[in-house]
Order: C-alpha cells, then sequence, then structure tokens
C-alpha cells in the first residue's frame, strides 16, 4: 500500500513538472478585454509618479500666482508716460523727482506724498500711485508754466 502511495505521488510530481494534466487557461471574453490596461509607466515606480505630481502641482500653483500678479508700473514708466502726454521734458520730471523723493513713490513729508511730494489726490486715486502723481505734476507744470510749486527746480 505504501508503493502505490508513493508510485502515484511520484506520478504526480513527473506530471505537473512536464505540465500534463492541466487544463490550458481559458481566454478571457471579449467583455473583459478593455479592462486589461497596458503599462503605461515607461518603467518607473509610483514613488517617481508621486514627485512628478507634486513638481508639476507645483509648477501650476506658481503660474496661478504670476497670473493673479498685479502689474505695478515703475517710476521710469511713469515719468516717460507723464513727459509723453502733457510734453513736459523728461529730464525735468527726473531731477524734480528724484530731488523731491528720490523715485521713491511711497515717500511722505508731512501732508506732501509720492513721487512729486503732491498735497492734492491726483485725479482722484491715491497719491502714492506713480503714475496719477506722474501725471497731476506734469499737468500742472504744463498748466502753470513752471515748476513754482516745488522747492526743486530742474
Amino acid at each position: 500500500m505504501l508503493t502505490v502511495t508513493l508510485l502515484v505521488a511520484l506520478l504526480f510530481l513527473i506530471l505537473s513538472a512536464v505540465g500534463l494534466g492541466r487544463t490550458p487557461p481559458h481566454p478571457l471574453p471579449p467583455a473583459f478585454t478593455p479592462l486589461l490596461q497596458p503599462d503605461r509607466s515607461h518603467g518607473h515606480d509610483a514613488d517617481y509618479w508621486h514627485g512628478r505630481y507634486l513638481h508639476m502641482r507645483h509648477l501650476a500653483y506658481h503660474r496661478l500666482l504670476l497670473t493673479r500678479r498685479r502689474w505695478r508700473p515703475t517710476v521710469e514708466y511713469a515719468l516717460r508716460l507723464a513727459s509723453a502726454v502733457s510734453g513736459v521734458s523728461y529730464t525735468s520730471l527726473r531731477s524734480v523727482s528724484y530731488c523731491e523723493s528720490t523715485h521713491n513713490p511711497f515717500a511722505t513729508n508731512g501732508r506732501y506724498l509720492g513721487l512729486f511730494q503732491l498735497s492734492w489726490s491726483p485725479f482722484g486715486f491715491s497719491p502714492f500711485d506713480p503714475v496719477a502723481n506722474a501725471l497731476s505734476a506734469a499737468f500742472t507744470v504744463r498748466h502753470d508754466g513752471g515748476w513754482r510749486q516745488w522747492s526743486c527746480q530742474p
């Protein structure tokens, strides 16, 4: 009896090693074929793709911040615009604004504010707006015919 059991076990091991006695795997029906996805990892592991996701999210966030950033005009732009619009020379606007505020649009001196140290609100805008401040000063100079309201002269 022991020999018969050993023979059956040996025969089973031989047949399973050769592959006989197994039924071949049947292919999946066509309804399940779309569920099999090709390998899209391109040879990278999950940590790589997670890091790539974080990097792309970081870039997208900073692009969003750049689109939300408000454009702030520079002092040079404000002076050149005021010169072009009013006809007052750029060099005189530049020299007076440097003397008054050292080109600092947020300069204050008592009640005098902004680039040209105006005592009034230029065109209803903030006196700290360099474009409004420069335009208001340039039109005042053009209207009055000189720089008499400022202690600094060109």
